[in-house]
């Protein structure tokens, strides 16, 4: 048992023509699409939905152009059979599956493309999960502007099997903030049906640092990529804790996924600063602090300082995972991987951060 690895951040290739493919015409060039050349830049680029801004495909799925690994990774991301092959011979138990290319769906602009998109996702990944249910555990798109639709949507997906839900960070400008009582009923359909709600970098308000293109708009890459790992912090504040929703559902759960987790102990502490200004002392009788410890998980896959400051981070939250398989996953050297950035862990501990929480958390049978 102690030998068992789960990833609770993993990802799938979709096929970049699979919303042209799917939608046909009904939404233009709208949705996501893969294209040749992008506002004067030549390559091989995926158009992510929103005006402006498309990823270079080579940055995305490899590095120095020198990694053998490469070929495996992007088979493994498009076909399940494969990819189920390298897990055993990495080692891996189970895999909780994002997106890839649709990260980018709830930031899309226009609505009703937005949520046609998601559905196909959600069509999509659960067939290629359908390859074996019990290590392939999928991961739905729900954008909850239209919370009619998102609710119907969460129905349906949970009944094909879905083990989580990822929303946006932050809605799309000019919705309503996720604190608004409107959404009530979606926060209340999730708790129902206990799936945890995924928040994952790339899918809020801040630009991925990998639609900058050009020397110029590659200038605010540094600043773009520190404000993705922010951009969580004030969503917590703002709308799960103070915003009330927490103590609206206080059975819900976040999953933050790639944010990393050696911040919390800091955000804790500013969380406790806050709740001393006047009117913020509204929460249910208790320090702001205790609903990180209650309600909130959250993901590394390098993170060098979560072991170190496991105690304050509350071990029962941390999960571990790949990345697979983007090429800065550790594949085919993760136990190495492993121990290398949980040395200090003990083996109780570790089994925890590695299978334990995650096989609570997504109901993983061991």
């Amino acid at each position: 048992m102690d030998k068992i690895i789960i990833s609770s951040d993993s990802h799938v290739f979709e096929p970049t023509d699979l919303w042209k493919k799917t939608l046909g015409d009904r939404f233009g060039d709208k949705v996501p699409h893969g294209v040749t050349s992008f506002e004067g830049h030549e390559g091989n680029f995926f158009y992510v939905g929103r005006p402006g801004e498309a990823a270079r495909l080579e940055e995305l799925v490899s590095d120095d152009g020198k990694d053998r690994r490469l070929d495996d990774l992007a088979k493994a991301g498009a076909d399940p059979v494969y990819r189920l092959e390298l897990m055993d011979k990495d080692g891996i138990h189970a895999e909780v599956l994002n997106p890839t290319w649709g990260l980018w769906i709830p930031r899309m602009a226009d609505g009703a493309a937005r949520n046609a998109c998601a559905e196909v996702f959600n069509d999509w990944i659960q067939e290629y999960c359908s390859q074996n249910l019990k290590r392939l555990l999928a991961v739905a798109m729900i954008p909850i502007v239209d919370v009619d639709w998102a609710v119907k949507e969460l129905d349906r997906v949970v009944k094909r099997g879905a083990r989580a839900i990822m929303i946006g960070t932050n809605p799309v400008d000019g919705a309503a903030p996720y604190r608004d009582r409107k959404y009530d009923k979606f926060w209340a359909a999730a708790q129902e049906a206990e799936l945890p709600v995924t928040l994952h970098i790339v899918t809020g308000r801040v630009r991925d640092p990998f639609t900058y293109h050009g020397d110029k708009e590659r200038e605010n890459i540094p600043a773009s990529f520190l404000d993705l790992f922010y951009e969580a912090q004030p969503a917590l504040a703002n709308e799960f804790i103070f915003g009330g929703i927490f103590d609206r559902f206080p059975r819900l759960k976040i999953f933050l996924s790639e944010y990393d987790a050696s911040w919390l102990p800091i955000l804790k502490y500013r969380l406790n600063r806050i709740q001393t200004f006047p009117g913020f002392d509204h929460l249910e009788k208790k320090p702001a602090s205790r609903y990180v410890e209650e309600n909130i998980y959250a993901g590394i896959i390098n993170d060098p300082l979560a072991a170190k400051l496991r105690n304050e981070i509350g071990i029962d939250r941390i999960m571990w995972g790949s990345d697979f398989p983007h090429p800065p996953c550790p594949y085919p050297n993760t136990t190495q991987n492993i121990d290398r950035i949980l040395s200090e862990l003990s083996p109780e501990d570790r089994f925890k951060v590695v299978a334990g929480n995650a096989a609570k958390l997504f109901k993983i049978d061991l």
